[in-house]
Order: structure tokens, then C-alpha cells, then sequence
């Protein structure tokens, strides 16, 4: 049995991750670990994808002919996690089928999504509607239990360090100065903690439910990749909001989903905004001109006053 050669730009991710010493260990113990589940579990690799960057994903198939996919994770948890969201959704076929899974290591097989290709927007309100679907469809009632998950305000404040580390690279100095970052993300810590503090109805979320977790199948949409958390369902909807391909604006991303059952326009606009700063990233020109168009746009003070006034 041969296993399919590591990409070479699965390899730098690996190793911009986890430092050269520590990432050099575990690509130089991924074969075997490759070669050890293809045994136990009877697989024919194929390929080995070259995106990510924490885990190694092998196309194979089963025994049965069933398109897989092997997952490697870099952690056990994030890897058990992972693997128990999905079989979690997957009898709502909002997710890939768990076919078998190792809670020890985290590793998984799930079933391959087919045609399988990343979901991005396509600039209508098509786009919108099936991202509606599939948050309905993530969130049916009667679904399994979930595993043990952390609260969103550990991932949405890991978010905004994120963000501050990234504002302050004075390689960006000219764009936060013309954003007013500084102004922006206080705004936007002062929104969160008032979201954080009114949340009342608490969901089972993806955590990172952006176009590049989403694959097209033969129907419909289908998530990948979760993070994994408890909280506001309107912080999951605003992600895929304020990070956006195409021409389509921020604004009117927000009216699509205005009737969307499972949301509230106020704390998803809301989200959105504390989102949307959050993600700038001056170094990809087509996004961050649509961020700033709709931070500049928008009145924190005003969304401050409508989640008083809501009760939030």
C-alpha cells in the first residue's frame, strides 16, 4: 500500500501553524498514521487534499465503493469534536455521513460530499436562501445530543484578539488609519459584550459556518470543518454575511435573511457589524472594501441603542 504524496502547500500551512519543530514532527509521523487507518479500516487511498490547515484530509474509498474521506486532525479534540458535530447533523443531510471514527486520536471517515466543491456566493439571493436552508436544516429539532462544546464568547473573543494582533502590523497602518480601526473595535467589544450578556436562546452552532466550510452536494448545501460551540444563532448567520465573495453588498446580504425563522434582525445586524471588523483584512482587496464600505455605513451608537430598546 502507497500512500499519496503531502502537497506541498498542505506542508507550509502545517508548518506556519505549528512552528517547524513541532509541525516537522507530525508531518514526518503522517504517513504512518495515514498507512495504519487505511489498514484498520480497509481504504483505497486516491489523493491527498491540499488546503487546511488543521488536519490532513485523504480521498479514498471504502471497501464498499463508498466515496470517503480520512481525517487526520492536529488534536485529538478538535478532531472529536468535529467528528460528533457531524454525526450529529448528518441525519438532517446536513452534514457527511460518519462511517467510522477513533475518539482516542480523533481521527474520522466520513462519507465524501459530491460534486463537492466550496460553496461560495454567487452574488444573488439564491445564495442566501440555501445558506438559510442549511442553517434551518443544522438546527432541526429532535438531532442527536451534541459533545461537550465551548461557549461562543471563548471563540467570538479569540476573534477580536485575532483582530487586534492584525490591526496593529504597521504593514496595514495606511488601511486601519482609514477605517479608524481603533474606533471600530472598541465599538464592536462594546457590542459583543452586550450580545454576549442578552443572549437568551442558546443553539448547537458550527462556530465557522463561512462559504469555505460549505459544499455543494447533488441538492443542496452541505457544512464542514466545524469549531464547535453553544450560543447565538444570529453570530453564525452574520459570519457568512460579512464574509463575502462577489458584488453583493453587506447591506443587502442583511435583507435577504430578514424573515428567516430561526433569526432576529436586530442581533444579527448587530453580529454582523462586531463580525465584519473583526474579519477586515486589508490584504484581500475585494472583501475589505465591501467591510469598510458597510462599517463606514453603519452607526455603532445606533445598534447599541436598538439592542437597549429590543431587550436584546
Amino acid at each position: 500500500m502507497i500512500v499519496p504524496p503531502i502537497p506541498e502547500r498542505l506542508e507550509k500551512a502545517i508548518l506556519f501553524l505549528r512552528g517547524e519543530e513541532d509541525g516537522r514532527a507530525w508531518l514526518d509521523a503522517l504517513p504512518a498514521r495515514i498507512a495504519t487507518y487505511v489498514q484498520q479500516w480497509q481504504l483505497i487511498p486516491e489523493s491527498i487534499a491540499d488546503n487546511g490547515a488543521m488536519s490532513c484530509c485523504v480521498f479514498c474509498t471504502t471497501p464498499g465503493g463508498i466515496p470517503a474521506v480520512l481525517k487526520i486532525p492536529v488534536d485529538q479534540e478538535s478532531g472529536y469534536t468535529e467528528a460528533h458535530l457531524l454525526e450529529r447533523w448528518a441525519p438532517a443531510d446536513a452534514a457527511p455521513t460518519i462511517l467510522d471514527h477513533d475518539d482516542e486520536t480523533g481521527v474520522f471517515l466520513m462519507t465524501r460530499i459530491l460534486p463537492g466543491s466550496i460553496a461560495w456566493p454567487e452574488n444573488d439571493a439564491g445564495d442566501a436562501f440555501r445558506y438559510g436552508e442549511l442553517l434551518t436544516r443544522l438546527n432541526q429539532a429532535d438531532l442527536p445530543a451534541p459533545p461537550t462544546l465551548k461557549d461562543l464568547a471563548n471563540i467570538a473573543h479569540m476573534r477580536m484578539d485575532w483582530a487586534r494582533e492584525r490591526f496593529a502590523d504597521p504593514s496595514y497602518a495606511p488601511a486601519m488609519k482609514a477605517l479608524g480601526a481603533t474606533t471600530r473595535l472598541t465599538e464592536a467589544e462594546t457590542i459583543l459584550g452586550m450580545l454576549l450578556e442578552t443572549t437568551t436562546e442558546r443553539h448547537v452552532l458550527h462556530a465557522d459556518l463561512q462559504a469555505k466550510n460549505i459544499l455543494e452536494g447533488p441538492d443542496h448545501w452541505y457544512a464542514i470543518d466545524p469549531l464547535g460551540a453553544i450560543g447565538d444563532i444570529n453570530a453564525e448567520a452574520a459570519l457568512w454575511i460579512a464574509i463575502q465573495t462577489g458584488t453583493t453588498s453587506i447591506q443587502q446580504r442583511l435583507d435577504q435573511f430578514t424573515d428567516h425563522p430561526l433569526l432576529d434582525p436586530t442581533r444579527l445586524h448587530a453580529w454582523t457589524y462586531v463580525l465584519t471588523v473583526a474579519e477586515y483584512r486589508p490584504h484581500i482587496p475585494a472583501s475589505a472594501g465591501r467591510m469598510a464600505r458597510f462599517v463606514d455605513a453603519t452607526d455603532a451608537a445606533r445598534i447599541v441603542a436598538d439592542l437597549s430598546v429590543s431587550g436584546a
